[in-house]
């Protein structure tokens, strides 16, 4: 029989989805003749090439216009917008920087700089241009609302918190806002308003797998199972490949004690990804609860041979090793467990000394 202070390790990850906006360009397509006539007539065919999504020509055309007019701001601001569609980041940046030299005050410039540099994985140069284009005027929620993911992956959830808020009192209609700002209250363990952020995503868009995916963890930490399950099903619907959503309903189903149904979403899960470690994790937890010891060494010794570091996987086969009284395994296993990093296996390893 297991013992109370032997806990099975049941790994829960939850996702935070980034939202990818879209640049825009200025659009200046009517003709306009100034002192410099061949730059402007390139740049006017630059946006209509923009326009027909011919972003080759679009550049070529905008390097022209460029090549007349070197301090062309508007030439260098759009072909960097095109260069951002092509996801050509580096070149982008390139000339947003340009725009900026040229024109420190040019909110959007700005705003485009940190966007290329986060997705650049540049995050504090990110954070920079972000907070300029604020600082300097910016009412693009976008800037708030980038600002606030850097913040969250960094761990700066009261920060984060700050600028989701910014970014939904500018823009009360991005359901992407209100799923992110849910996360960032779930991380400040604000269960209910994480919930009713979710709730709000979803009435806004009710297309997103993971909007309900996000909720029904959400509901999970209320211990409302049964909510939580309805949600996960509904993300499996918009997208049955979603093994994480068969994992996440699984866990629901596991903390419900409705075992042999966990045991179906971990292996719906493993069938659309065989590698993903934490659904193998979590059946093999599922079948020590089922008293199914030998299925269970099987599933973490299969996760060990992936992962040779997956600490938990020993500390848990150690359990099932116990109980099918194959004492010396059960020790070694605990053993590395601990040598990997897992504090609890010094109380399983006393038992060992008793032995």
């Amino acid at each position: 029989m297991l013992t109370s202070k032997k806990i099975i390790i049941i790994i829960i990850y939850c996702f935070l989805y980034n939202f990818i906006s879209f640049s825009q360009v200025q659009n200046d397509s009517t003709l306009v003749i100034l002192e410099n006539q061949e730059a402007e007539l390139a740049y006017n065919k630059g946006i209509e090439f923009y326009q027909n999504k011919q972003y080759n020509e679009a550049i070529n055309s905008f390097t022209e216009a460029i090549k007349y007019k070197s301090n062309f701001t508007k030439a260098y601001y759009n072909r960097g917008n095109v260069y951002f569609d092509m996801q050509n980041y580096t070149k982008a940046l390139e000339d947003f920087l340009v725009v900026i030299e040229l024109d420190e005050n040019d909110v959007n410039a700005l705003y485009f700089a940190g966007r290329c540099n986060q997705l650049l994985n540049k995050n504090e140069e990110a954070i920079n241009f972000f907070s300029k284009a604020i600082e300097k005027g910016s009412k693009d929620a976008r800037a708030y609302y980038f600002r606030g993911q850097i913040y969250f992956i960094q761990g700066m959830f009261e920060k984060s918190l700050e600028d989701f808020n910014k970014a939904i009192e500018i823009d009360k209609n991005n359901a992407y806002y209100y799923n992110d700002r849910g996360s960032t209250y779930r991380k400040l363990n604000k269960i209910d308003e994480a919930i009713l952020d979710y709730q709000k995503a979803i009435e806004i868009n009710d297309k997103v797998d993971y909007f309900y995916s996000n909720l029904g963890s959400a509901l999970r930490k209320k211990e409302k199972f049964d909510e939580a399950i309805e949600a996960y099903t509904k993300a499996i619907k918009l997208n049955p490949k979603n093994y994480i959503a068969y994992n996440n309903r699984g866990n629901a189903k596991f903390e419900k004690k409705d075992y042999d149904g966990a045991i179906k979403d971990f292996q719906e899960a493993l069938k659309l990804k065989p590698d993903y470690i934490y659904a193998l994790n979590n059946l093999a937890a599922t079948k020590i609860k089922q008293k199914d010891y030998q299925g269970a060494i099987a599933a973490f010794t299969e996760i060990i041979q992936k992962n040779p570091d997956y600490a938990q996987a020993y500390l848990n086969r150690g359990i099932a090793y116990e109980e099918l009284r194959r004492f010396k395994d059960a020790c070694n296993d605990w053993q590395k467990a601990k040598e990997l990093g897992i504090k609890e296996a010094d109380t399983f390893l006393q038992d060992c000394e008793k032995k």
